[in-house]
């Protein structure tokens, strides 16, 4: 006897702050994740509220990166090196300066041709681009 396979249609959706998947990481002793969004708004990026809503582009959080100083040989080809996994090329860099402020870049390239653009960065996050929407369950 075969069985019939069922293929559904897969949508990927970001989770803006859910609060049963909190109260489930609490139960299993886990801290909840802070997932950071960013809105680009009068030209200049700024945080975005989960509770709020827009119809712009908005920006997650992928994978971060702290920023060291380290002296290489001469020989060393690269301006930005990276300590591990490189990012993915489907994220778009932003760069946190120590003030407080985020700046988008075009791309990793733009990063790794300027960076000069590192002396006043705290951290350098990969995001990917995203929209917002509203997700109708059936009950």
């Amino acid at each position: 006897m075969k069985r019939k396979s069922t293929k559904k249609e897969t949508v990927s959706v970001l989770d803006f702050g859910s609060q049963e998947k909190d109260q489930q990481q609490a139960k299993n002793g886990e801290t909840p994740e802070e997932t950071r969004i960013f809105l680009m708004e009068d030209g200049e990026l700024k945080p975005f509220s989960p509770n709020d809503f827009t119809t712009s582009i908005l920006y997650h959080e992928e994978e971060s990166y702290t920023i060291e100083r380290k002296l290489v040989r001469p020989g060393a080809s690269k301006n930005v090196v990276f300590s591990g996994k490189r990012p993915s090329r489907n994220t778009t860099p932003i760069i946190v300066t120590k003030d407080g402020n985020y700046i988008l870049l075009e791309s990793w390239q733009e990063l790794d041709a300027n960076p000069q653009q590192l002396l006043n960065a705290k951290e350098v996050i990969g995001a990917s681009a995203v929209r917002q929407v509203f997700v109708l369950t059936k009950k």
